[in-house]
């Protein structure tokens, strides 16, 4: 333990130079494994990411290559691939993950600017996504949720932080979040959170309609965030429309709307999906799911969302459930979650063995699915309803973590006041 305290108390510089060594040893390693391994280190999308470069390199659209479900930004972000090295996406990647890092430093120590302790608190935070394995090998493998995550990040930054003082700064987080939104969809769930925390509401069994509903009229501080936002959002995406047209709207955004993935699919209606991919015009299971997936989503917005005290954890949640409950959900949604995960983590009064027995659970029914759908990719063998069956598990396991992380939330908990190691301080 001793050790580990030492290690902990190193400067955040180091860790992050650490943080990165390990990212751009596992980007060299990636040449050398899929040189000799059937099993490909590098994500089959960074693939497609390069060939969709090449396209635009060559003054082609990006959606000329088969299954490019992105914003043309991101193959304009890879060019240097097909000129540079064919490495240079994931070191831009692995960049984004230590910048997202630094952001998450930044935030947590300003949120916590009255602690004693913030500038420790916000550093062990940030350990949490430097050293997290899933977001180690997602950047290094070449996928680029990294991107979105660190805008939606800084769009917290510039909202719940004096970063910049007066209302500008409700305008950059607007932008921010409008560009996440243009990037990846999951950040427009987090909008309106966003949106409420910003807001004054004296809202109880005895408030008169009026006045009720009076106090939801937005204030100027809000109207900035949805002005910026959504003007932000509207430049992008009429830019990449007038370049490509109708097929960038179906391809970025409109697809995943219907889509139906029966293959890297954690989702609880994988096999149901699987099943019936050619038989249903109107899917009636999907809207069911989808209909209690917006319920939770608003509870939790009206719940956590509308105080800037407890906006980060609502920000945390509105993911989980967008991926849990989602009809496609594979590895890298993940990140969309653990990257606000350093924000709230502070804030769990949760027993050092209960957590590693969530994190183990969460691990070990993640490991269960992997293993029957190697089997099912790799070896051929018709173990569709195994894989079904551990979706299930799987699913109940992440609602499962969830609610004990919800009956676990004391806000300014701060990992108990812990200035140093084995030293308790009360604020």
């Amino acid at each position: 333990m001793e050790k580990l305290a030492k290690f902990l108390n190193w400067e955040f510089r180091t860790h992050l130079k650490i943080g990165a060594l390990i990212r751009i040893a596992l980007v060299v390693y990636s040449i050398y494994h899929d040189s000799h391994y059937s099993v490909s280190y590098t994500d089959i999308d960074y693939k497609v990411f390069t060939d969709a470069a090449r396209h635009v390199y060559k003054g082609e659209s990006p959606y000329k290559r088969h299954t490019y479900r992105y914003s043309p930004l991101i193959a304009f972000m890879l060019l240097p691939n097909v000129f540079y090295s064919r490495t240079f996406g994931k070191q831009l990647f692995c960049l984004f993950d230590v910048l997202v890092a630094i952001a998450i430093k930044v935030l947590v120590e300003r949120q916590l600017k009255c602690n004693k302790n913030a500038s420790n608190i916000a550093k062990y935070c940030s350990l949490f996504w430097i050293y997290n394995p899933m977001s180690i090998a997602i950047s290094s493998r070449g996928n680029a949720d990294s991107v979105p995550c660190f805008f939606v990040i800084l769009s917290i930054l510039f909202l719940q932080t004096d970063l910049i003082k007066g209302l500008s700064k409700y305008v950059l987080s607007g932008i921010f979040l409008g560009f996440s939104i243009h990037l990846r969809l999951y950040p427009l769930a987090l909008s309106f959170p966003m949106y409420l925390s910003l807001g004054e509401y004296n809202i109880n069994r005895n408030t008169k309609l009026l006045s009720g509903v009076l106090s939801l009229l937005p204030n100027r501080k809000q109207i900035l965030l949805t002005f910026s936002c959504i003007i932000t959002l509207f430049s992008l995406t009429y830019a990449m429309y007038s370049l490509y047209g109708y097929e960038f709207l179906f391809e970025t955004y409109i697809y995943h709307l219907f889509r139906k993935d029966t293959r890297h699919n954690f989702s609880v209606i994988f096999y149901y999906s699987y099943l019936t991919i050619d038989e249903l015009s109107f899917d009636g299971v999907k809207t069911i799911l989808q209909f209690f997936e917006g319920v939770i989503l608003f509870v939790i917005s009206l719940t956590f969302g509308t105080k800037p005290e407890t906006l980060p954890f609502a920000l945390f949640c509105q993911p989980v459930i967008l991926v849990v409950y989602n009809s496609v959900m594979t590895s890298q949604y993940f990140i969309w979650f653990l990257s606000l995960l350093p924000l709230v983590v502070h804030s769990f009064e949760i027993k050092v063995t209960q957590a590693f027995m969530l994190f183990v659970l969460w691990l070990s029914s993640q490991g269960a699915w992997l293993f029957y759908a190697y089997l099912l990719e790799f070896k051929s063998r018709e173990v569709f309803i195994f894989i079904w069956l551990k979706s299930v598990v799987f699913f109940c396991a992440n609602i499962y973590i969830l609610a004990q992380l919800i009956k676990s939330y004391r806000p300014g908990y701060g990992f108990g006041q812990v200035c140093k190691p084995n030293e308790i301080k009360n604020q």
